[in-house]
């Protein structure tokens, strides 16, 4: 019975990438298996499907998560790839770092109105493309007022673009930053942008 279902289970999930680029409903992508090899995402209706973090992604997102906890107030956490729920024609979105409350434990995903900071890792021109533009417009929509975009692509200078939203509902863009940067919303934050990548040397 055992072998049964995990076969089943197996068979339904090497069935999913198949789909990619397929249209999909919410109801759809919530029964979808639960599947740690892959990225599930709706965009603009459509299922997306992306490999999980590399190792050099998965190092920057655990060393800002670090950075941010050593420093948010202890009523908020940093957390790595937690399943947003969005409105819009893209209502499931996993950001690489999202603060929010800590106590979300719960939630079969986090809401956008408990985003407090939603951050994407971009390491290529096609994940450029979504982070900077279509991602940003996702989430400016659904009133996430802080958004970052820390890009990896040139190696020798990681850099940071800061979204904040204005008044208007849109995001007021602050140029792309390197170094350590010192950052007053949504809580005062300084981050070493250039400790995110490299070897560990201890």
């Amino acid at each position: 019975m055992q072998w049964t279902i995990t076969r089943r289970l197996k068979v339904a999930v090497e069935t999913i990438p198949s789909r990619l680029g397929q249209p999909i409903s919410i109801v759809e992508f919530d029964a979808l298996p639960c599947d740690n090899s892959h990225r599930y995402e709706i965009e603009n209706g459509l299922l997306l499907v992306s490999q999980r973090p590399t190792s050099r992604v998965s190092r920057a997102i655990n060393r800002l998560l670090i950075q941010l906890d050593s420093q948010l107030p202890e009523e908020w956490e940093a957390f790595a790839g937690i399943e947003a729920e969005l409105t819009g024609k893209s209502p499931r979105r996993v950001p690489d770092v999202v603060v929010a409350p800590v106590d979300i434990d719960d939630q079969p995903r986090i809401r956008s109105d408990q985003i407090a900071l939603a951050v994407e890792i971009a390491t290529s021109g096609e994940s450029a493309v979504r982070d900077y533009s279509i991602k940003a417009g996702e989430y400016a929509a659904n009133r996430i007022a802080h958004y970052w975009v820390i890009d990896l692509i040139d190696t020798e200078s990681v850099g940071l673009t800061i979204y904040t939203l204005d008044d208007t509902g849109e995001y007021r863009i602050t140029p792309r930053a390197t170094g350590t940067v010192h950052v007053p919303e949504p809580f005062p934050l300084t981050i070493d942008l250039n400790a995110l990548t490299g070897r560990r040397t201890r």
